[in-house]
């Protein structure tokens, strides 16, 4: 059975490999880079929302971040680009 799930594994990565191998020729660096960035944040929303619902459906409280503790990191998250948007501001006048 773990073959199976390996051979799958493998056949599903290397299927991204080849995709990406065939789109380079088509894209200069910049949109290489646009549409690989892009890909990127695609995945991490997947990721984000995937491991979100994976603690929702634990059941374990204890370890699951409360709502508060959510406001404040995101919070602290907008302060923190605030203050680099504001820096990057000064250094461009």
């Amino acid at each position: 059975m773990n073959e199976n799930l390996n051979e799958q594994a493998s056949t599903f990565t290397i299927s991204a490999v080849v995709v990406g191998l065939l789109i380079i020729p088509n894209l200069n660096a910049k949109q290489q880079n646009d549409l690989g960035n892009w890909l990127m944040l695609v995945g991490q929303v997947l990721c984000t929302n995937a491991a979100r619902i994976a603690i929702l459906k634990a059941n374990d409280t204890s370890s699951s971040p409360s709502n508060q503790d959510l406001i404040c990191l995101f919070e602290e998250t907008i302060k923190a680009m605030q203050k680099e948007i504001d820096e990057l501001k000064n250094k461009t006048t």
